[in-house]
C-alpha cells in the first residue's frame, strides 16, 4: 500500500465509499476541493494494488484524510478519514494518521487533534493505540426550524460584548468550570481551537461581534456565535453558536433567546441554529425548553508530536 498527495483524478473513486459514512451520508463530496487547494494541509490518499483480472493489476484508490496546520502554527488538525470497507482492519486508518502527524512534524507544530463522535467506538480506539487522549466532551444541537421558537423571543439581559468586557470575559473564562471542560477551545468550521486569553484570539472575536454575554460586573454567562458562510452552506443560513458556558438554565436561555432576536434583527436569512457546546447538564436542560431538533457528541482528541 503506498499513502500519496491526493490528485484531482482521484475524486470520484474516493466519493463512490464515501457515500453512507453516517445515517445521513457523508459530507467529503462538499468538502473535496476545498480540502484538496489547502495551501495550510494536504489531502492525502491511500493505494492498493491487487489483481483485478488474471495477470492484470490495477491500484485502487481505498482511502483518504485531510491534515491542515492551524493558524498559530502550532497545531494540526485531522480530519476525514474514510476507509474503503472492504479494506478495513488493515491498519489503513493508522497509516494514514502516521503520514499526517510526519506531516505536522515537517510544518513545526507541537500538537495534534481530532474529532471523533462517541459512537465511533472503531475510531476511539484507534487514536488511543496511537497516543490520543480525550481532553473535551462536546454536544452539537441543531435547531432547523426557528420559528417553532419565536414564543421565546423577549428582551433578554445579554448583550454583544465591546472592548471593555475584554477583563471581565477573561476572568469569568478563568473561574469557568465549564471552559475547563471544553479543553479551552472553541469551534470555527467543525475544527476546535485553542482560546488562549493571553493571545489576540478573544479579542478579535470581540471586535467581530462574536461574544455575547449576560450579567455585568461580574458576568454570569458567555457565547461566542459565529454568522460566517459555512463550506456545506449554499447560502449563509445557518447561525451558530460555537461555545456556551453559563452556571443555569435561566442563564443559557437568556444567551439562545439574544441569538434568536439577533437572527430576527438580521438581514440576512437564517433558517438554522447550530449549537456547540461543552457537555452540560444545563445546556441539555435548556435545550429542551427550545425543542432542538437534532444533537450528536463528540469527542475532542489531543497528543504531543
Amino acid at each position: 500500500m503506498k499513502i500519496r498527495r491526493a490528485t484531482k483524478s482521484d475524486k470520484e473513486e474516493v466519493l463512490r465509499f464515501c457515500i453512507n459514512t453516517f445515517e445521513w451520508g457523508d459530507y467529503i463530496d462538499q468538502v473535496w476541493d476545498l480540502w484538496y487547494l489547502d495551501r495550510s494541509g494536504i489531502l492525502l490518499v491511500a493505494e492498493h494494488e491487487e489483481n483485478i483480472i488474471p495477470n492484470e493489476r490495477r491500484s485502487l484508490v481505498i482511502a483518504v484524510s485531510h491534515v491542515s496546520l492551524c493558524p498559530d502554527n502550532e497545531r494540526i488538525w485531522l480530519e476525514g478519514i474514510r476507509v474503503n470497507p472492504n479494506y478495513r482492519r488493515r491498519s489503513v486508518a493508522t497509516q494514514l494518521l502516521s503520514k499526517m502527524i510526519s506531516y505536522g512534524k515537517e510544518q513545526g507544530a507541537k500538537e495534534a487533534s481530532a474529532m471523533v463522535a462517541d459512537t465511533n467506538i472503531a475510531s476511539q480506539l484507534m487514536m488511543e493505540r496511537n497516543g490520543f487522549q480525550v481532553i473535551s466532551k462536546w454536544s452539537y444541537y441543531s435547531i432547523d426550524n426557528i420559528p417553532k421558537i419565536v414564543d421565546k423571543v423577549k428582551k433578554p439581559r445579554s448583550k454583544v460584548a465591546t472592548l471593555k468586557d475584554t477583563e471581565m470575559i477573561c476572568n469569568y473564562l478563568r473561574r469557568s468550570e465549564v471552559f475547563k471542560s471544553a479543553g479551552e477551545t472553541y469551534v470555527n468550521s467543525w475544527r476546535w481551537y485553542p482560546l488562549d486569553l493571553c493571545s489576540s484570539t478573544l479579542t478579535d472575536l470581540i471586535k467581530n461581534e462574536k461574544v455575547l454575554l449576560t450579567g455585568n460586573d461580574p458576568i454570569e454567562g458567555i457565547a461566542i456565535i459565529n454568522k460566517d458562510k459555512l463550506w456545506n452552506q449554499k447560502k449563509n443560513n445557518s447561525f451558530q453558536i460555537v461555545y456556551l458556558d453559563a452556571p443555569s438554565v435561566k442563564i443559557l436561555e437568556d444567551l439562545i433567546t439574544l441569538v434568536i432576536n439577533l437572527i430576527h434583527s438580521d438581514n440576512a436569512l437564517y433558517d438554522r441554529i447550530q449549537i456547540y457546546s461543552p457537555q452540560t447538564t444545563y445546556v441539555s436542560l435548556a435545550l429542551k425548553e427550545v425543542r432542538q431538533e437534532w444533537s450528536e457528541q463528540f469527542l475532542l482528541y489531543r497528543r504531543e508530536i
